[in-house]
This record gives C-alpha cells, sequence and structure tokens, in this order.
C-alpha cells in the first residue's frame, strides 16, 4: 500500500511539474506570437506599399536600399547607415538560392518587417521588466502597429534598424539595472555600437543610464564614481563609431562625396542647419509629427508636400484631423482619458517611484533626440521618431498601469485595436 500511494504520489508531482511548465509557457507564448504576427502583417504591408508606390512616403530613401539589392552603387547609405547596408547584404546572400522560387525584392522586404518584428520583441521585453505580465501583450500590440513602427517595418529602410537596435538597448539596460553584471554592460555597450555605426545620433541612448545612474538614491556620494565608470566607459562608444564613420568608412571603404548634403557628418549637419528656418510654424510641425503623428496616422491620406522634396508626401499638419473620423477620434479621446487619470491624486500610488531614475532617462533621452531633429531635419522628422516610440510609450504608459484606475487591461485592448484600425487604414489607403 505504501508503494501504491508513493507511486500515484509521484505521478501527480510529475503532472504538477508538466501542467507548470505549461503554464509558464503559454504565459509567455505572447512574447513569440506577437512578433510573429507583426512580421506576417509588416510583409504583407510591404508588398501592398510597394504596389501603390507608397515606399517614398516621409522623406524615406527606400529606393536607395533596392539598388543596393541589384548590385549598384548606393555610397550615401554605407557612408551613414553601414550596418543597415551589411545586414542587407549579408542577408541576400544568405537567401540567395530562395531567389529561384521567390522575387529578390520579396525576400528584402522580408528582412525589414523580420528587423521590425524583433524590435516589437524587445519592446515586449522592456515592458516586462516594469509591468503586470498580463499586459506586457497589450503593449507589444501597441508599439508593432504605431504608425512609425509598422510604416518603416514595411519599407527598405535603415531608420526600422535603428529603432530596433534603440528598443533592443532599452531592454537590455532596464533588466541590467535590475541585475547588473559585466556581461550585461558589455552586450549593452555592443548593441550602442551597432546602433551608432548606423546612425551616430543613436548615441544619445547612453543618457538613459547616466540619468538613472545619478538618481539612484542608495547611491551615496563616496560610492557613486565606482558604479558609474562602467558609464563612462560605455560612453565611448558613440564617438569611437563616429571616428570610425568619417575616417574608415568615408573615402576609404566608400568613395568620397563633394556633395555638401552627404560628403560627411559634419558636411550634412551644417548644411541642413543652414538651410533650416525656426520659427514658430515649424516648431508646432514638428511637435505634432514627433509626438502624434509618429503614433497614429490622423487621417488616411497624404497631402503635404515640400518644394525641395516633390515626391514625398506628408500629413497635412492639423490636430483637428483626428476628429474627422470616429475611429480617430474614440483614439485620442481614450489617450487623454487614460494619461489624465493616470495623474489624478485619487488614483496614483507609490509604485511609480521605483521607476522615477529611469523615466526621466528615457525623457532625456526622448528630448535630446527631439532637439537635435527639430534643428535638422524639423520637416521630415517622422523620418526619425520610430527610435522614440518605445521611450514615449514607457513614459505615457507606465504612469498609467502603476495607478489604480479600474479596467485597465480592457482601456488598454480597446486602445490598441483602435490603434491598429486606424493605422490599418492608412497602409491600405496607400
Amino acid at each position: 500500500m505504501a508503494y501504491m500511494r508513493a507511486t500515484i504520489a509521484g505521478h501527480a508531482n510529475t503532472r504538477g511539474r508538466i501542467a507548470g511548465s505549461l503554464r509558464r509557457v503559454l504565459a509567455w507564448a505572447d512574447l513569440a506570437a506577437v512578433p510573429l504576427a507583426a512580421f506576417g502583417i509588416y510583409w504583407l504591408s510591404a508588398l501592398l506599399l510597394e504596389a501603390g508606390n507608397a515606399t517614398i512616403h516621409f522623406g524615406s530613401d527606400a529606393p536607395l536600399y533596392a539598388w543596393v539589392a541589384r548590385g549598384e552603387a548606393a555610397g550615401r547609405i554605407a557612408r551613414f547607415h553601414p550596418t543597415t547596408v551589411i545586414l542587407e547584404l549579408s542577408w541576400l546572400k544568405l537567401v540567395a538560392p530562395l531567389t529561384y522560387w521567390v522575387s529578390l525584392s520579396t525576400l528584402l522586404k522580408a528582412l525589414f518587417a523580420a528587423v521590425g518584428a524583433a524590435g516589437v520583441w524587445a519592446a515586449m521585453w522592456a515592458f516586462a521588466a516594469l509591468v503586470p505580465r498580463r499586459y506586457v501583450g497589450l503593449f507589444g500590440l501597441i508599439y508593432a502597429t504605431s504608425l512609425g513602427v509598422w510604416y518603416f517595418s514595411s519599407i527598405e529602410e535603415s531608420k526600422i534598424v535603428t529603432a530596433t537596435l534603440s528598443g533592443l538597448y532599452i531592454a537590455i539596460y532596464m533588466h541590467l539595472r535590475r541585475r547588473w553584471s559585466l556581461r550585461g554592460a558589455l552586450l549593452l555597450t555592443a548593441v550602442l555600437l551597432a546602433a551608432c555605426l548606423n546612425e551616430v545620433v543613436a548615441g544619445f541612448l547612453v543618457v538613459i543610464p547616466a540619468i538613472d545612474g545619478l538618481l539612484q538614491r542608495e547611491w551615496k556620494v563616496g560610492h557613486l564614481w565606482p558604479r558609474l565608470r562602467w558609464i563612462v566607459w560605455h560612453a565611448l562608444a558613440p564617438p569611437a563609431a563616429l571616428l570610425f564613420l568619417d575616417r574608415v568608412v568615408n573615402g576609404h571603404l566608400v568613395p568620397p562625396s563633394t556633395d555638401p548634403e552627404g560628403a560627411s557628418h559634419i558636411s550634412m549637419l551644417m548644411y541642413y542647419i543652414a538651410i533650416n528656418k525656426f520659427d514658430g510654424w515649424a516648431v508646432y510641425y514638428f511637435l505634432v509629427n514627433w509626438l502624434f503623428f509618429n503614433m497614429a496616422a490622423p487621417t488616411p491620406v497624404l497631402s503635404a508636400v515640400f518644394p525641395n522634396w516633390p515626391a514625398n508626401k506628408y500629413f497635412a499638419p492639423v490636430l483637428a484631423n483626428y476628429f474627422s473620423s470616429p475611429v480617430t477620434a474614440a483614439l485620442v479621446v481614450l489617450l487623454i482619458a487614460m494619461v489624465v487619470a493616470s495623474v489624478l491624486p485619487r488614483y496614483r500610488t507609490g509604485r511609480l517611484h521605483a521607476h522615477s531614475g529611469l523615466l526621466l532617462g528615457l525623457l532625456g533621452y526622448a528630448v535630446l533626440r527631439g532637439t537635435f531633429f527639430f534643428i535638422v531635419y524639423p520637416y521630415e522628422c517622422l523620418l526619425f521618431a520610430s527610435s522614440v516610440t518605445l521611450a514615449h510609450m514607457l513614459l505615457i504608459f507606465v504612469p498609467f498601469v502603476t495607478s489604480d484606475v479600474p479596467a485597465k487591461g480592457g482601456l488598454l485592448a480597446a486602445f490598441a485595436m483602435l490603434l491598429f484600425a486606424t493605422n490599418g487604414v492608412f497602409i491600405l489607403s496607400q
């Protein structure tokens, strides 16, 4: 009898362990399911945008990446975005046997769709460090269907590579700050270097650990330097990347250019500063694109053009256009309601305090990147805004999730559905 009881208990324990393992797998299944769904949507969207000749909106350089795929020279993108070029060439070599069945263009679009999907996974991993597990999938859906991420994952562009590397950097740091390790710090630095070699302005990411580290109250002043010393070494990655790009890539690996708009990083910076006008209208135009249009399309139609770039189209800078459709109007009203509710005294909790240093670091990064691109590219700013989408989402939604607002899951699910409908209509309309 004792043997039988032990056998039965053993079987019960085995079943319990199997059931527990299955529950854990299912609990994290959305970390795979949401990015896979995003990949499929992005790849399909890429084919639709190509069919509608809609791959050069917002100042996109998508045709240049198609040239590289055909073996044609594109020194400009190799000079400024070598990470994307190396990734593209490596991918095309890897999938070369498939070109007997699938066109080269379609395979290239799959690469950028996969990069965008990897960014969705990184965003979910970042949110998993701060919010309850049940909300992570919803935030993955919101990030995946935000306009800048969706559109630039659906065309050949270096901007989604920068956005994904930026999201991966933020995610790695958010887990690293919970349990610091040399291995994690080296991985973070490697991601930063790759991001800077793709877009040197990605170096602004360094302000996230810098501000967060300085504001951690439990660190005594005498112990501050040893804790922050790694950030000093870490911060050498951006200048090292710039030095490599301008001294090795430019003029050696890539033929030099005499065009002041694309001869070097410094030349490009001075060129755009010289031609830009900074007035109240420019500030307004920048903010509506950077903060709002990057998240959700105000209309399905692009109606604005600029004399210097007549082939590219942009949104008319009118916030009131969000209220031309009941879907976009509901989206805006719901977002405002969630933001307002999360700051009301009756719903605030002390849970947000533990994340204050990190949120201020994210705010510093978002402001610094936004200020730079306002000075350099105020009229094409949406082209560069997807790299702050995750930072903006964390700044908006972490206070909401840590509040005591009722039915948070339902509100986030409604927001995700409205956002998918809004931006999906935009993609289908092109």
